[in-house]
C-alpha cells in the first residue's frame, strides 16, 4: 500500500510545493553564496518521467490530474452520501500497527511521509470503497470462510513466522572486520560502526540496519539465520565467515510467530469482498463519467490549463478517468 514509488514523489512532489512556501528570497539552495530559488527546485520536481497506467507522463501533469480525480470522487461519495468516516479511517490506522508490529512510525518516515499524510491517503481510497461497496450485503458466513481460505493457503496473509530485526557490519578482510569488533567490544554503537567500517552497498545511508527476517527466509544462509536468531534483543555476534565475506550481525528487535485472528480482520475482508461484489454490477464509472463532465474544472497555472479538458474528454470518450484504472478491491496485506 506505501511502496509505490510513483505515489511517494508525487506526495513529496505536493507537501515541498507547501512546506517550502517560504523560502523565498532567501533561497533554497546557497553554494558559495550562489542562491537557487524554491522555483527553480519545484520547476525540475515537476518535470520529473513517472511511469503510470497511461504511460510515462511529467510528474507535476500527473500530480495534478491525480489530485482533480481524488476530488471528484470525494465529492460524489458526498452526494452519495457515504463520505469516508474516521472511523473507518482509525481502523485501517489500527490494522496497519498491528501490522507492522509498532513500526509505523519508522515505516512512514523511511518513505517521506507523516501519519496526516497516510490518513489522507486511506481517505482518498476509502471514498471509492464506501462508493463501490454502497448497499451491498456480505453475510458473516462469507467472510468467516474467505478468511479460513486464506488462512490455509501456503503464502497466508494471516501467519508470520518468527522474525528478528538486523543490523549487519559486513567486511572483506578479517583485519576489517577486527578493528570494527574491537570498537563493539569497548562501547562504540553498531550504526557508527557500520557507518565507518561495513562494505555493504548502503552502508552509511542505513547505518547497516536491515528489514525483518523470518526464521524460514531461504533466500538468506542458513548460518546468518542460525546466528541471528540465537541473539538475544540489542546483542550482536562475533564475526564468522559467510561465502569468503566476514559478517557480524546485531538484533535489533524480536517478533514472535504470529497468526492473525479473525476478529481483527473480519470487518476489512468484508469491506474487501463488498467491493469486489460491487464493483461488478455498479454504475460507478458512469456515475463518476457523468459528474466529470458535468463539473466546473479549473487549474490556475498555464502549464496545466488544458487538463481539465483533457479530463473531460476522458470521460466524454468512456475512457477511465487519468490515474483510475479499473476498480479493483483492496489488497489484504500480507502481515510482515
Amino acid at each position: 500500500m506505501f511502496r509505490n514509488k510513483v505515489n511517494l514523489v508525487l506526495l513529496a512532489l505536493v507537501i515541498l510545493t507547501t512546506a517550502l512556501a517560504g523560502c523565498g528570497r532567501k533561497g533554497f539552495i546557497r553554494v558559495n553564496g550562489e542562491k537557487v530559488s524554491k522555483d527553480e527546485f519545484i520547476q525540475r520536481l515537476e518535470r520529473i518521467p513517472v511511469q503510470t497506467q497511461e504511460g510515462n507522463k511529467l510528474a507535476g501533469q500527473y500530480v495534478v490530474e491525480q489530485i482533480i480525480a481524488e476530488q471528484l470522487i470525494a465529492q460524489l461519495a458526498k452526494k452519495n452520501n457515504v463520505e469516508p468516516t474516521d472511523a473507518q479511517i482509525e481502523t485501517k490506522i489500527k490494522a496497519l500497527r498491528a501490522e507492522n508490529g509498532g513500526d509505523l512510525p519508522q515505516m512512514l518516515a523511511a518513505q517521506g511521509m507523516t501519519e496526516d499524510d497516510l490518513k489522507t491517503k486511506i481517505r482518498s481510497e476509502q471514498a471509492l470503497i464506501n462508493i463501490l461497496s454502497k448497499g451491498v450485503d456480505i453475510p458473516d458466513a462469507d467472510v468467516k470462510k474467505a478468511y479460513n481460505e486464506a488462512l490455509a493457503a501456503k503464502n497466508s496473509p494471516f501467519k508470520r513466522s518468527a522474525q528478528v530485526k538486523l543490523s549487519v557490519i559486513v567486511a572483506k578482510t578479517k583485519a576489517k572486520v577486527d578493528k570494527a569488533y574491537k570498537l563493539l567490544t569497548n562501547g562504540t554503537e553498531f550504526s557508527a560502526v557500520a557507518m565507518q567500517y561495513s562494505e555493504a552497498p548502503d552502508a552509511k545511508s542505513s547505518q547497516g540496519q536491515l528489514n525483518w527476517l523470518s526464521k524460514d527466509e531461504k533466500r538468506i544462509p542458513q548460518i546468518i539465520r542460525d546466528i541471528a536468531f540465537g541473539l538475544q534483543k540489542e546483542s550482536y555476534s562475533k564475526p564468522f565467515l559467510v561465502a569468503g565475506t566476514w559478517v557480524i550481525v546485531k538484533a535489533d528487535a524480536t517478533r514472535p510467530a504470529k497468526v492473525t485472528k479473525y476478529e481483527d480482520v473480519k470487518d476489512i475482508i468484508k469491506e474487501q469482498l463488498a467491493v469486489r461484489k460491487g464493483a461488478q454490477n455498479s454504475t460507478f464509472r458512469e456515475d463518476l463519467r457523468k459528474f466529470t463532465k458535468e463539473a466546473d474544472i479549473s487549474v490556475n497555472a498555464d502549464r496545466y490549463k488544458g487538463i481539465p479538458a483533457y479530463i473531460k474528454k476522458q470521460a466524454a470518450s468512456s475512457l477511465p478517468l487519468p490515474g483510475q484504472g479499473e476498480p479493483k478491491a483492496t489488497a489484504i496485506t500480507k502481515t510482515k
